[in-house]
């Protein structure tokens, strides 16, 4: 995909959802201007929050969290014309620092300025309070966010001023929900309710959400099958997902440590308003052929072809500035340069409040026009490394027979074959909080056992899913053929080889993948809004793509029409259900509800459902009438 020349954009073909009814929220064949004329914010009120808590934000794991975090922090920080500003989280940065040294942010890609160090302990604040630090116990974090968000928004409302909202944290792939904090139950969630009950319509809210699926918040409800409903939030959004698709670290280096560089979105982000902040130079439009190459799986090698070319900003020379369409396309065609046709499975997304995208970026997002650019180059170069862990290797090289426990042998054997599965990415934003631990254990690192503990329940859970879509491809009567293994089937891989085939040259081969890709994505979201594969429980983890995405690419492949597929999918979850209930009556599943453990969280559901005055079916079958038990 080229830039376009033309000073109207539609933005839905760049990830841009409507606040309307109807398909793409509205916006669907609705064109903007590209260009308009500058204008200045400078007064924003800004509140950011990164989720992740301390155990889990060492750089080679979710640290890449905190590394957008810093990025942010540096880039708008300590600016005299943006004295509101607070970073809220659970981990004061002086103690991160003290623990993991620095944190990074950019491409290990070998180009010189590209990764930069975003904190030290040079960097460090003087007074972190005064800096704009509010450091809150994990499991204060999520209500201590929403009650200053609550407070910035009253006083805004007050002074006119606009609001930026950055989120850092892992999503939740049914309810797009962002995970924020934690307590001894697990971690705890910010849901699209609770964060429209702190908004204000009259005040100019653009939020930044970096998480898996976080384009569920743009979308969600209108992405039904009718889009007769409009979404949520009418604020502004930029968002580093679709709401069915993951969200992408930069891989990590092979340095000490195994440095991840922060978000592929944030990078782009960063760049693209680097570019658009420049009104004296003018901006970047992608030149031919500059992207980072693919290997013949659509993997990245790190090998960046030519430069970006510098563009005039007007033939009459005077002052224009980017409209917020544009901005939104400069942001895709900067991922494509930097991440190929690929872009196209991170499905940015993008709305616009009130659906005028056509002002200018800056009034839009409420990112200040700065020289974000001077900035950037002032912060430290890091060491150039153009080496990267591959997705999930490596793989060779057992020490089972050196360690004595049980259980350390179990686990390790678990996590060897999991890893030899193709279980996707490592830097994909579900996997940055297990991966890493199973590469250890396939390295024969010891680890303590809470730690163990915790990745074999990982472990069990996502294999039970790939069991599940074995189990389900059956009862769909589409089988598991030799050569449609779940275990070889690579997500990314088979993507990548339809986004090439969509994109290439022959014109048959584009549409056939064309029509197969879109099949794909509608199955694919019927299957995550249907429930068909479980939730994680407390201390499984995070979702796990894969399961969704072989059933998903089957059924697209296969024959049936589409109405008979959704048919046959909810077929199956009454079948899931029923499975369920006949589990629960059996000797074993009473013997399990009636744990005391299992007892007391039924009583904290059941009484949370009566203040919402919604009736719940019982699973006791001692609290089960012969009524109840004949309803499907």
């Amino acid at each position: 995909m080229a830039p376009s020349s033309s000073s109207m954009l539609q933005p839905a073909s760049l990830g841009g959802y409507g606040r309307q009814t109807g398909i793409y929220g509205g916006l669907q064949g609705v064109e903007f201007a590209a260009r308009c004329p500058p204008d200045v914010q400078k007064n924003t009120r800004i509140v950011a929050v990164c989720g992740i808590p301390d155990f889990k934000a060492a750089p080679q794991e979710d640290g890449w969290f905190f590394s957008d975090f810093f990025l942010f922090y540096q880039m708008l920080g300590s600016r005299p014309e943006l004295p509101n500003q607070l970073w809220l989280s659970s981990c004061s940065p002086s103690d991160l620092i003290r623990k993991h040294q620095r944190y990074l942010h950019g491409p290990a890609n070998g180009i010189a300025g590209d990764r930069r160090v975003v904190m030290n302990e040079t960097m460090l604040p003087k007074d972190e309070m005064k800096a704009g630090f509010r450091v809150f116990e994990p499991k204060d974090l999520l209500e201590r966010f929403l009650g200053t968000l609550k407070s910035e928004i009253r006083e805004a409302a007050q002074t006119k001023q606009p609001v930026l909202v950055l989120i850092f944290g892992h999503g939740e792939k049914e309810t797009s929900g962002i995970f924020i904090g934690c307590n001894e139950g697990g971690s705890l969630k910010l849901n699209p309710a609770r964060l429209a009950s702190v908004l204000q319509k009259e005040v100019q809210t653009t939020m930044v959400l970096t998480s898996c699926y976080s384009g569920g918040w743009i979308m969600n409800p209108n992405l039904n099958e009718h889009f007769d409903v409009k979404p949520t939030f009418n604020h502004t959004f930029l968002t580093a997902a679709g709401s069915q698709s993951q969200s992408l670290s930069w891989s990590l280096s092979q340095t000490v440590g195994r440095q991840a560089g922060g978000s592929v979105f944030a990078t782009c982000l960063l760049n693209s308003i680097i570019t658009a902040s420049d009104r004296t130079e003018g901006f970047y439009s992608r030149g031919k052929g500059y992207f980072e190459e693919l290997d013949e799986k659509g993997q990245t090698t790190g090998d960046m072809k030519e430069n970006l070319i510098k563009v005039r900003e007007d033939d009459e020379g005077e002052d224009i500035s980017l409209s917020m369409a544009a901005l939104t396309q400069q942001i895709v065609y900067e991922c494509e340069a930097r991440y190929g046709s690929l872009w196209e499975t991170h499905q940015f997304s993008f709305a616009a409040q009130d659906d005028l995208w056509a002002k200018a970026w800056s009034k839009r997002t409420g990112l200040p026009l700065l020289n974000y650019k001077d900035k950037w180059e002032s912060l430290p170069e890091a060491p150039l490394m153009k080496n990267i862990y591959p997705p999930v290797g490596p793989l060779t090289g057992s020490n089972m027979s050196k360690s004595p426990e049980a259980l350390y042998n179990i686990v390790q054997i678990k996590a060897a074959r999991y890893m030899g599965s193709n279980p996707g990415l490592d830097n994909s934003g579900c996997n940055t909080d297990c991966h890493p631990g199973f590469h250890k254990l396939v390295e024969g690192t010891r680890l303590e056992f809470d730690e163990l503990y915790c990745l074999n329940k990982i472990l069990d859970y996502r294999q039970g899913q790939i069991g599940l879509a074995e189990i389900y491809c059956y009862a769909l009567e589409i089988g598991v053929p030799e050569d449609r293994q779940v275990d070889p089937f690579d997500e990314m891989e088979w993507l990548g080889s339809q986004l090439i085939a969509k994109n290439g040259r022959s014109t048959e081969r584009s549409k056939v993948a064309i029509d197969l890709l879109e099949r794909f994505y509608t199955i694919r979201g019927w299957v995550i809004n249907l429930c068909i594969f479980d939730s994680p429980l407390p201390r499984q983890g995070l979702d796990y793509s894969k399961p969704t995405a072989y059933l998903a690419a089957r059924l697209a492949e296969s024959p049936m029409p589409t109405q008979q597929i959704h048919k046959m999918l909810e077929d199956l979850l009454q079948y899931k259900l029923e499975e369920a209930r006949r589990a629960a009556r059996s000797p074993l599943g009473v013997a399990v509800l009636n744990q005391p453990e299992i007892k007391t969280m039924r009583g904290r559901l059941y009484k949370t459902v009566g203040k919402l005055k919604h009736r719940m079916r019982s699973l006791s079958p001692q609290k089960r009438s012969p009524r109840m038990e004949g309803r499907g």
